[in-house]
């Protein structure tokens, strides 16, 4: 019996590539079938698969046949595809390398697709006024995926990034297959009925439009839009749009992005209340610092020392405005007894006025009609400096009284001022003390950090035979590694 030839895996697969290529069957023949995973690259070629109900067909399409499109595909494009059927060794796997394209139409999957969008757009699920807001701060986040894909571990990574405290509640159901409709659903329905979360995370990583599909099912979609929970939507990449996300309350790019939307960034919180605290202990130190200044000012001032000082001028200018009507006064009335005896005289001697008729007559006659007057004047001066010396002790009684109230008053408002503002510093405070990462120690939470001081947040991160220091609430223990186990280990 002869011995049979053994193949290295290069000879099979050129063997193949000359019984596909040599045949000439399949060379310049026309395939019908709606394009799937279509991508351009910056090189200008085109990779594509083309699929009808039952199967799929790879296909490439280079850069001097593509550049001869009118128009690039869209997934779900029904087209015909022109080109030879070759063997690509290296992969053992055979594609459809086109030459030339033609399109007849939008693929089974889009029309149902654009159908089904029609439809739940004119009913208002997908309207803008009906989305809920996302909770500012949650502390639980559902999620619902598969627990098998990268989609869910991105998400938690992220989410403990974000909020190391934030409880995340993971609800495994299948993203693609005739199943997943239902279990997304079912798991949608059973986090609003027990009330597990304040916001719920539902989607998967890329794939192509039937891989997605699950996504745009109207059970599903009805689900999100009927959901009291707050829902962020991530399905696929950033090109990538199923129902889902147009129902959603928001949508997300990536799982990443999904959970910096969904889980809040404590640590921008915290820089925020530190800021806030900074800004609030500055303008207190501004107030008690002008304050004090006015204080100061204030105890400075002569007045407070000296208060009685401001009638000093007044007082002085009176007692001049006396001495002076005291100097002024005798000769005043000895004028006045002057005049009155020149009029004596004038009127025991009429002819004298004949030297100035007018002047003298009018002079004598005013004496004569009051001449009382010139007797009442000193009298009457003497009656109002008395009244004047009365006023100054009533108002020096007045200015002592109310200056006194008025400082008392100061005084206690700057007291007050004080205590009140010490009282909101002592409240904010306790306020930063509750949220400090030493309370979460004292809950029974520790921290570990390598022997530089360094935060471990990886096995990878250290080595056999290494120091690690674990912070508790009461104090600190060393340690040396003796094992590592990663989680992946475990998990098997």
């Amino acid at each position: 019996m002869a011995e049979k030839q053994i193949y290295t895996v290069s000879e099979m697969n050129r063997l193949v590539k000359g019984l596909v290529e040599g045949s000439g069957d399949v060379a310049n023949i026309q395939v019908r079938g709606e394009i799937s995973n279509f991508k351009r690259y910056p090189s200008g070629h085109c990779y594509f698969s083309l699929k009808d109900n039952s199967a799929v067909l790879k296909c490439v399409m280079f850069r001097h046949q593509a550049m001869r499109l009118v128009k690039f595909p869209e997934n779900g494009d029904t087209v015909v595809a022109i080109g030879s059927i070759r063997v690509y060794e290296r992969d053992g796997i055979y594609q459809l390398y086109v030459d030339l394209m033609k399109a007849e139409g939008i693929g089974s999957l889009m029309q149902a697709y654009e159908k089904l969008k029609n439809k739940l757009a004119g009913e208002g699920l997908f309207a803008e006024e009906n989305k809920k807001q996302l909770p500012v701060y949650p502390r639980r986040v559902g999620i619902i995926t598969s627990p098998a894909g990268a989609a869910v571990r991105d998400i938690i990574t992220v989410s403990r990034r974000r909020d190391p405290g934030v409880q995340l509640f993971l609800f495994p159901v299948a993203v693609q297959g005739k199943a997943a409709a239902g279990e997304i659903v079912r798991a949608i329905r059973f986090m609003n009925r027990h009330h597990l979360a304040e916001v719920l995370i539902v989607g998967r990583g890329g794939g192509s439009l039937e891989d997605l599909w699950a996504f745009n099912e109207e059970a599903v979609v009805r689900a999100i839009a009927a959901s009291d929970i707050p829902v962020v939507s991530s399905v696929g990449h950033e090109t990538d749009f199923t129902l889902s996300d147009f129902a959603a309350d928001k949508r997300a790019a990536t799982p990443s992005q999904a959970a910096e939307i969904a889980v809040a960034d404590v640590k921008h919180y915290l820089r925020q209340v530190e800021g806030e605290q900074e800004k609030l202990i500055t303008y207190m130190q501004h107030i008690l610092r002008e304050k004090t200044q006015a204080w100061q000012r204030a105890a400075d001032n002569p007045m407070m020392s000296r208060p009685l000082q401001i009638f000093e001028k007044p007082e002085e200018r009176l007692d001049r405005a006396i001495m002076r009507l005291a100097n002024t006064l005798p000769v005043r009335l000895q004028n006045r007894e002057l005049r009155l005896q020149q009029a004596v005289r004038i009127l025991k001697n009429p002819e004298r006025l004949l030297t100035e008729p007018d002047r003298r007559l009018k002079a004598a006659v005013k004496v004569l009609r009051h001449p009382e007057k010139y007797l009442e004047k000193p009298e009457q001066q003497y009656m109002i400096l008395e009244k004047a010396l009365k006023n100054q002790k009533r108002f020096y009684e007045y200015y002592d009284k109310t200056f006194s109230g008025l400082a008392k008053d100061m005084r206690r408002g700057i007291k007050d001022l004080t205590e009140r503002k010490s009282r909101e510093l002592a409240l904010l405070t306790a306020r930063m003390d509750a949220v400090s990462p030493l309370k979460v120690l004292g809950r029974g939470y520790s921290m570990t950090m390598d022997e530089n001081g360094k935060l471990l947040k990886s096995v990878n991160a250290v080595h056999w035979g290494e120091e690690i220091r674990t912070r508790l609430n009461d104090g600190e223990i060393y340690s040396v590694i003796q094992q590592i186990d990663p989680a992946e280990r475990k998990a098997e």
